[in-house]
């Protein structure tokens, strides 16, 4: 049953991908960041310490690369948390993670300048936030609950996170 409910989530997340790739974005870079310095005690890093390579990754696999003055993404990550708690439980467990999109036209990556002197224009900004919640309330009495993995909910919130930057592009 395992291998089933997996094949099925591996089909239906391959039918996602060759949909968005169908209409990816043309980019010429992305880069992310990931600044937790705002939250002195956050540990989040410490746990994932490649987040934001991975993060990139799952972008780079939604939009077309190529040279030129195609739009550059930037990503950073300013916010990690559990429960709003920045400090992570020894699981290393997050739901919450928050950012800035900044999106550039030519070829400079400065996210502190609408304009800057080399022509490179900010054409959009905007803040994103993805969190995943549970209300196990909700469930049925009889309901038997399987906590995901660690890795699970890293790897869903990272991919949606991925997914949500990419859809709000506005390249047009």
């Amino acid at each position: 049953m395992a291998y089933l409910r997996n094949t099925a989530a591996a089909l239906a997340m391959s039918a996602i991908a060759a949909t968005a790739w169908a209409d990816a974005p043309v980019v010429s870079k992305v880069n992310v960041e990931a600044d937790l310095s705002a939250y002195k005690r956050s540990n989040a890093l410490e746990y994932w310490p490649t987040l934001a390579d991975d993060l990139g990754a799952a972008i780079g696999a939604l939009v077309a690369f190529e040279d030129g003055e195609n739009p550059i993404v930037n990503v950073e990550i300013k916010k990690v948390a559990i429960d709003g708690d920045t400090v992570l439980p020894d699981s290393g467990e997050f739901n919450y993670l928050e950012g800035q999109v900044v999106v550039h036209q030519g070829v400079d990556e400065t996210v502190e300048k609408a304009v800057d002197d080399r022509g490179s224009e900010v054409i959009q900004t905007f803040t994103l936030i993805v969190t995943a919640m549970t209300d196990p309330a909700a469930l049925p009495e009889s309901t038997v609950v399987i906590p995901p993995s660690q890795n699970d909910f890293y790897n869903a919130l990272v991919g949606a996170y991925a997914l949500k930057v990419v859809e709000r592009l506005d390249l047009d």
